[in-house]
This record gives structure tokens, sequence and C-alpha cells, in this order.
């Protein structure tokens, strides 16, 4: 990677689901051996799957590195109504791809109850349940962006639509925490 930066075919460094100890590996070693600097991280990282937070969001803060979330929908459960019921047949997308842990380990009625929940949260925002998703995947000073699939340009419009409201109470943080 340092060979591209030098020969001018990338601009910067950027790792992806690197756990914390390796992060830290690779930044110490591109330190040390006078590296083009890693400057960002792609985590999985979204309402549902928050592992990053007590560990590489902190990490990555100390090293000056920026963070863009990706999946920020968790493979469609947060992308609107189509779960809410908790429905995730096997077939799926979330249920194959990066949100299957998360989905593996609720029952259909828990599921139902935090996917219903965020959803009222989200309209009580004034906003659908992706745009909260992406805005609160946002709050964080050291998350640079996020990396959201679409199928549609429709898609993509609303979710850019979570630029509007990125500001959460402390009541509504408190009530997604609590889902």
């Amino acid at each position: 990677l340092d060979t591209l930066v030098q020969q001018g075919k990338a601009l910067y460094v950027g790792i992806s689901s690197y756990s914390v100890a390796q992060t830290a590996a690779a930044v110490e070693i591109a330190a040390r051996d006078h590296l083009a600097p890693i400057t960002i991280h792609q985590p999985y990282y979204n309402m549902l799957d928050r592992g990053v937070e007590r560990d590489l969001l902190p990490v990555a803060e100390r090293v000056d590195m920026g963070v863009i979330a990706f999946c920020p929908l968790a493979s469609g459960l947060l992308s609107g109504t189509k779960y809410q019921d908790g429905d995730v047949p096997a077939e799926s997308r979330p249920a194959r791809e990066w949100a299957r842990h998360w989905v593996a380990g609720k029952s259909r009625d828990e599921r139902r109850r935090v996917l219903q929940g965020l959803a009222a949260i989200a309209r009580e925002r004034g906003q659908t349940l992706a745009q909260m998703a992406v805005a609160w995947a946002l709050r964080h000073a050291g998350m640079t962006s996020v990396v959201m699939g679409a199928s549609r340009p429709e898609q993509v419009e609303q979710n850019v639509g979570a630029l509007a409201t990125l500001a959460f109470t402390s009541d509504e943080l408190a009530r997604i925490d609590a889902l």
C-alpha cells in the first residue's frame, strides 16, 4: 500500500475489518518503517452491532485515524419496514451476511421489539429508520463517514436525508441504548 501511495496510484492507506490489535500493530509498523500512515479504518458498525465503540473507536481517535462505518443499515435490517415484524428469512441478506449473528442470536419476538422500537424513535424524530440509523452512526466525533449500499437512486436520496437531523437528545440515545 505504501508503494501505491509513493507511486501516486493511491492517495491514502486504509484498512477494513481489522481487530483492534491488528489495527494497533499496523499503525505501529507503518510508523516504525516510515511507511504511508494508515489514515482510515472501515469497520462494521451500526445500532445493532456496536462492538467498535469500546475498543476500535478510542484507538482510532488516539492515533488520529478516521473511521468510515460500513453497513450502517445492518444488511438491510434498519432500512425500513421489511423486517419490523421480526421475520428474517434464512435466504435474506441480513440472515446470510454481516447481520447474521444478530439475527441468529435473537428470537423473532426480540427482533420485532427492537426493530419496531427503533422505528418508533425514528418517527418521533421525523426520520425514516434508515435515516436515523445513518445519523446515529455519524454521531461519533471520530466517525468520518458511512458506506451505504443502495439498489435504487431514491434509496441514496432518502438516506442522505439523514443529514437534516444529525443531533440526538440524551433521551433518544438512552432509549436506543435500552433497545
